[in-house]
């Protein structure tokens, strides 16, 4: 289960307004903050927020698949228990019961409607 990696329209808007505001002046400040220097900073300090989202994901995803192949190994090996059991002990047998089996005699059968009943 791979996500999807993050791309931020918001930090490729600002890289262009960056580029526009140094083709005017690359000391071009408005006030209040707006200057080259902070947007830069800012932009800087956005990118790098983003690549480590995205190097998290990459990693949640790489334990996500190590869980999976373990679970499905664990599986395995419950099934292997089971038939164990099974073949040393029987499956009508309380050892077979104990590790999880269900004897087949006391499994339900479900009933059928007959072929005469159904017809009625």
């Amino acid at each position: 289960m791979v996500r999807s990696r993050k791309r931020s329209e918001v930090i490729i808007q600002a890289q262009r307004r960056l580029a526009g505001m140094k083709s005017i002046n690359e000391q071009l400040d408005f006030g209040n903050g707006c200057s080259t220097a902070t947007i830069e900073a800012k932009l800087d300090e956005t990118r790098s927020k983003l690549e480590l989202y995205n190097k998290i994901l990459a990693q949640a995803s790489a334990a996500i698949n190590d869980f999976e192949r373990s679970e499905k190994e664990l599986a395995g090996l419950s099934q292997k228990v089971l038939l164990g059991a099974a073949m040393q002990f029987d499956k009508e047998s309380d050892e077979y019961e104990m590790v999880g089996g269900v004897r087949p005699s006391d499994r339900k059968r479900s009933k059928r409607p007959s072929a005469t009943t159904a017809m009625a």
